[in-house]
């Protein structure tokens, strides 16, 4: 009869092995970066182009998920510019949200602006390490 610790251990191992084998790319955070800067891109072009709120929202959270695997890849370096970012992000998707069109374009422009801004400080981290072309 084989022991209970063995079958125990022999779980532990496979599951370290199967988690050795995940996809780099999965584990790089210049990969993550890159797929970032084009999900902010497209972000700030849909609410500057009135692409709808319902857009905006999804692009938002698509940011917002790439940014926290970016954030826990960077090993806490990022803490501070993601979640500047992740603020700049949420206030883009209200403003973008609003019921009143008209009067909320200059809100969604500073948001803009804002997801802009935080964006390049998260960027001056990264771009040293990762290339994005």
């Amino acid at each position: 009869m084989r022991r209970p610790a063995a079958w125990i251990a022999l779980v532990v191992v496979a599951g370290g092995t199967l988690a050795a084998c995940a996809d780099p790319a999965d584990q790089d955070p210049c990969v993550s970066y890159a797929a970032l800067t084009a999900t902010v891109d497209d972000l700030r072009e849909l609410a500057q182009t009135e692409g709808g709120s319902a857009s905006v929202a999804a692009k938002a959270v698509a940011a917002k998920a790439q940014l926290n695997q970016l954030e826990a890849l960077s090993e806490d370096r990022l803490d501070a510019a993601a979640s500047r970012l992740r603020t700049a992000v949420d206030d883009l998707q209200l403003a973008a949200g609003s019921d009143a069109q008209d009067p909320a374009a200059p809100l969604v422009s500073a948001a803009v602006d804002d997801v802009r801004d935080a964006f390049a400080a998260l960027a001056e981290s990264l771009d040293t390490q990762c290339t994005t072309g």
